[in-house]
């Protein structure tokens, strides 16, 4: 049986090939797909029953260029039980950039979100250029060594990011030397990919799921190739064309001091955290004059290991963690009582994360914001102290010192344009999101002849991991585009500070 699936799709590939290229494509390996063991181990009771399988589906490095060398990718296809499923299967793509699609969805498809998705329709993973298990991968190791040689030290944000940038510098050398092409890793060229991909499994059309940063290779799907396009999801959709990246640090600091404001409004809170703004601050001093020795536990082996927390650490740990976290005195009460065991369940931001390609994220970043400066916007009088101690790994500053010498081809302009599309389109995004102000998801959805908006009240950056009612709105969503998914769900998401037990 698998033979002869195999032979299929070998014959399917060899003629969609053909009619590409309408004769003999310049480069025979265009199209060849190599059937392989999936990657990601699934759960020995999961993987009895689901059907998957996996493989190498070889694209042209730039689609333009045909005749040019290919690269790697790798596909997972989960089809159905359901003799009766939709033709149509759903695609699906999260964040970063640089965040492994296999690593984080595999486990996801071993659970109820699989056995829902799966009841509909296939599900096709695609693991985008450039991530951990594609060939090449933009895998940064010359920075994992630097995140472990930081961790037990007492270094300041600036200094831990100078560290960062001579890391990102010999990262670029030795892809260079090793011929990667850099400038070929970018979204247009991902958006290539999904799409010959896609024809090669032998799907015409297809429905589309992206995760913040995937929200942007997604509408590039939706401008290059609508015809393909069932529906799509945009879970904390980042507009296109947007200056998000500039003006993160600004928006993460109003964030964070309209959490302090919204706890002196409210008079349960302003009593159970009282001052806490000015507490914070105190904090962040407190600790950058006297750092605090945390074992952690490491998480290449599990063993225990030393990060020494000062305060410019723990803005960067902070800010990491506003991603999910909206009790943010409540948080920050416990560091002040000594407890910083938030900090030590949840330390990845200080150790490597092997399997994120942080070369592909900045390559597909510089490639769309190929003037990008770190502009200085307005920062709420002493925030600036919390922004000038971050050494995140896309800080806005890091990414204008490493655009100074990484290898990049600027898009043509018109490509940043906010996109235009009638392809039915829901959009979920979180009120209390700190990088991604709701209010340009209502810009984006403006350019949509069939978009359709939810804001989340209570919910930071992703609803889909916020609880069940994001997961149902999308089901509803993608089983009929035509109808407005029901809102009823979102009631309860609403936000209620977190008081002393």
């Amino acid at each position: 049986m698998w033979k002869q699936r195999i032979a299929a799709l070998s014959l399917l590939v060899a003629s969609l090939v053909s009619l590409q290229y309408c004769k003999s494509p310049p480069n025979p390996e265009i199209g060849r797909s190599q059937t392989i063991d999936c990657p990601v181990e699934l759960p020995e009771a999961a993987a009895a029953n689901l059907d998957v399988s996996c493989s190498f589906i070889s694209v042209p490095e730039r689609h333009d260029r045909p005749e040019g060398p290919v690269i790697r990718i790798a596909v997972a296809q989960f089809r159905s039980p359901n003799p009766e499923a939709a033709p149509d299967p759903m695609v699906l793509n999260t964040g970063g950039p640089g965040d492994s699609n296999f690593e984080n969805f595999f486990p996801d498809l071993a659970g109820p979100l699989g056995e829902t998705l799966l009841s509909q329709r296939d599900v096709v993973i695609i693991e985008l250029r450039g991530l951990y298990h594609s060939d090449p991968n933009l895998i940064a190791e010359e920075v994992f060594a630097a995140q472990l040689d930081l961790a037990p030290r007492n270094v300041s944000g600036p200094e831990a990011n100078e560290v960062l940038l001579q890391a990102m510098h010999r990262t670029h050398d030795r892809f260079i030397a090793e011929g990667i092409d850099l400038a070929a890793f970018n979204n247009k060229e991902t958006a290539a990919d999904i799409a010959f991909i896609m024809s090669a499994l032998g799907y015409d059309r297809f429905n589309l799921f992206g995760s913040s940063a995937g929200t942007l290779v997604a509408q590039n799907v939706m401008r290059d190739y609508p015809q393909r396009l069932r529906s799509v999801v945009l879970n904390a959709a980042v507009p296109y064309g947007s200056t998000l990246l500039r003006e993160m640090l600004p928006n993460a600091a109003r964030s964070l001091k309209r959490y302090f404001d919204m706890c002196a409004a409210d008079a349960a809170c302003a009593e159970a955290y009282p001052d806490a703004e000015n507490r914070f601050f105190a904090l962040l001093d407190a600790l950058n004059s006297t750092p605090v020795e945390l074992v952690v536990k490491h998480p290449d082996d599990g063993s225990e290991t030393t990060l020494l927390l000062n305060g410019d650490k723990l803005s960067s740990w902070l800010f990491a963690s506003m991603y999910a976290i909206t009790q943010i005195p409540y948080t920050l009460e416990r560091f002040h009582e000594g407890d910083f065991s938030a900090i030590q369940n949840s330390p990845a931001i200080f150790f490597p994360m092997r399997k994120f390609s942080y070369a592909l994220g900045y390559t597909v970043v510089l490639a769309t914001s190929p003037d990008f400066t770190a502009v200085s916007y307005q920062i709420p009088d002493r925030y600036q102290a919390w922004v000038d101690g971050l050494s995140l790994f896309f800080s806005p500053r890091l990414m204008e010192a490493v655009g100074d010498f990484w290898t990049t081809d600027p898009l043509p302009a018109e490509l940043f344009a906010p996109i235009r599309s009638d392809v039915p389109t829901l959009i979920l995004n979180g009120r209390l999101d700190h990088v991604i102000p709701s209010e340009t998801a209502a810009e984006l959805v403006a350019g949509l002849d069939n978009g359709h908006l939810f804001v989340f009240e209570g919910v930071a950056h992703s609803p889909v991991d916020a609880g069940t009612c994001a997961l149902e709105m999308m089901m509803a969503f993608v089983t009929d585009p035509s109808v407005t998914p029901v809102a009823s769900c979102m009631a309860p998401y609403k936000h209620e500070f977190q008081l002393p037990e």
